[in-house]
């Protein structure tokens, strides 16, 4: 009986390239070497895409390695097909060759729609859950392809006589594993994070328009969606034992939470704003104004003029930990996945 020893199904046998025509597939051990190369290319090159995209770079940054992949898995392709049937049984070559037409669909449509998505995603919170769930099911499909491939080896091993065992996964296996274990993760959180984040970006328009009514909606949802994804949160398990990023996503929300009730600020200094622009505009209009109308004028400028500094330093202070809150989430996010995502070059 043949010993073949496999580290994963996507490790190759052989470290060279040969030609087709070199190969000797009478032997079912470089027949099946032949295909595990091809996959073993194209399952590093999808990896150095996968792991581009995960360390922050969007879809359309790394479209040059997705075209030039898309022209590999056509190759890839056609190496398989090529190759004749083993002894009148096609099953492995043929379920290969599918999982290849199943990499290239998913770089040619699934990633176009992720294109799509890219650019609206960022300012819809419905569109960027629609754009990280076709992200998910590419990798859903990747790891059932992937098994259906592994499945039919197996079979042609065991119809062949090879000893197929298997050791501990690949280093390239577990790296695509862990890939998809991570994003699953990072999504998760990420989505948490959204929501109040696209919602606080209309309370601040708002408050720069001075609609109170645009204000006093915004702060309410930001408020509800900040407290929601606290509780969130407390569902979602460390990864690998690393909290940093649940925990930065926390530190945010709840500054979310402070910044919407702060808001009321700027609610009450637009009317008191609005007030005094008519209480202006009317004393204004007298030719001799009373001692006492002045006085109640020179009041209202010294308590608009402590309302407004009031009110500036209040922005200043949400603007500043503002800024602290989302330079610590990003900085977080980065260093996470610089601490757990596998890279190809």
């Amino acid at each position: 009986m043949k010993k073949l020893l496999f580290l994963s199904f996507l490790l190759a046998f052989f470290a060279g390239n040969h030609s087709l025509q070199a190969q000797n597939f009478d032997s079912p051990v470089e027949y099946m070497g032949f295909i595990s190369k091809q996959h073993e290319n194209i399952s590093k090159k999808y990896m150095a895409y996968s792991s581009a995209s995960a360390h922050g770079k969007k879809a359309r940054k790394v479209e040059a390695i997705r075209q030039k992949l898309l022209n590999e898995v056509q190759e890839a392709r056609m190496n398989i097909s090529g190759m004749p049937a083993f002894k009148g049984d096609k099953s492995y070559r043929d379920t290969s060759v599918s999982f290849m037409k199943l990499y290239y669909n998913i770089l040619n449509d699934d990633y176009n729609k992720i294109l799509n998505l890219e650019e609206i995603a960022e300012n819809s919170y419905d569109e960027m859950e629609a754009m990280l769930n076709v992200k998910d099911a590419i990798d859903q499909k990747l790891e059932d392809g992937n098994k259906r491939v592994k499945d039919a080896q197996a079979n042609f091993a065991k119809a062949n006589m090879v000893n197929l065992v298997e050791g501990e996964a690949s280093a390239l296996g577990e790296k695509l594993k862990k890939v998809h274990a991570l994003n699953k993760y990072y999504n998760e959180v990420y989505l948490v994070f959204f929501k109040p984040y696209i919602q606080e970006q209309s309370l601040v328009t708002a408050m720069g328009k001075n609609n109170v009514t645009g204000i006093e909606q915004s702060k309410n949802a930001l408020k509800k969606y900040a407290e929601e994804g606290i509780e969130k949160l407390k569902t979602i398990k460390p990864y690998e034992g690393d909290n940093s990023v649940t925990a930065a996503c926390k530190t945010l929300l709840q500054f979310y939470i402070k910044e919407a009730d702060a808001s009321s600020a700027a609610s009450e200094y637009t009317l008191a704003k609005e007030n005094f622009e008519k209480m202006k505009k009317d004393f204004e209009k007298k030719s001799s104004p009373t001692k006492a109308e002045v006085d109640a004028y020179n009041k209202s400028v010294v308590d608009i003029n402590k309302a407004s500094q009031k009110y500036n330093q209040t922005t200043n202070d949400l603007n500043r930990q503002r800024s602290e809150s989302l330079n610590n989430w990003n900085k977080t996010v980065s260093q996470f996945f610089d601490e757990h995502t596998p890279r190809y070059k």
